[in-house]
């Protein structure tokens, strides 16, 4: 909130770091009806600059489609991403998190591409440590150690999060954020 009123993007430049931010932290290719509801939960009315915003970041590059069974999908590039990550911090810091919580739902490891990787480590004082990975093509996302004092419980924990690495991802950003929204 700024001066009591709630923030919204006022030039078509706020418009595209919006539209870029949302597609970055989704993380994977989105339908054009999802990223309107996206939309809608960060603004109270969406306006013709939106499309207008989204089809200049297609034009420059920043962000692609693709039209799978007559659905657009759109996703941010490598060149959208390193420009604009740098611009996402001039975003109100209240709205900016209202986005991300409107983003949590739709945030995925497993719909975009991203590898995950476990492996279990014995340390010298015989506890296991469960090391959990997860990248994609911009890099590493996450990677979280954690010791234990039974291979049997460090294997339970790798097993989970290879087979359920939304849920654990979503609860490591829970965790290190305290912000709920990212359970949802």
């Amino acid at each position: 909130m700024r001066n009591g009123k709630e923030y919204k993007p006022k030039t078509m430049t706020d418009i595209k770091i919006l539209l870029l931010f949302l597609l970055d932290n989704i993380r994977y290719p989105v339908d054009a009806d999802t990223l309107r509801k996206v939309l809608y939960e960060c603004v109270d009315t969406l306006s013709l600059d939106y499309d207008e915003c989204l089809g200049k970041l297609l034009d420059e590059g920043h962000v692609l489609f693709d039209d799978v069974g007559g659905v657009r999908y759109y996703m941010i590039s490598a060149t959208g991403r390193a420009l604009s990550a740098e611009l996402y911090d001039t975003l109100d810091p209240v709205f900016r998190e209202k986005s991300l919580k409107a983003t949590a739902k739709y945030m995925s490891l497993s719909g975009s591409g991203t590898e995950v990787s476990t492996r279990v480590n014995e340390t010298s004082d015989r506890r296991f440590v469960a090391v959990l990975k997860a990248k994609d093509e911009s890099g590493e996302i996450f990677s979280l150690s954690l010791t234990v004092n039974s291979k049997f419980e460090a294997e339970a924990i790798c097993k989970n999060f290879s087979e359920k690495p939304d849920s654990v991802y979503r609860g490591i950003l829970f965790s290190a954020t305290g912000k709920v929204n990212f359970l949802s």
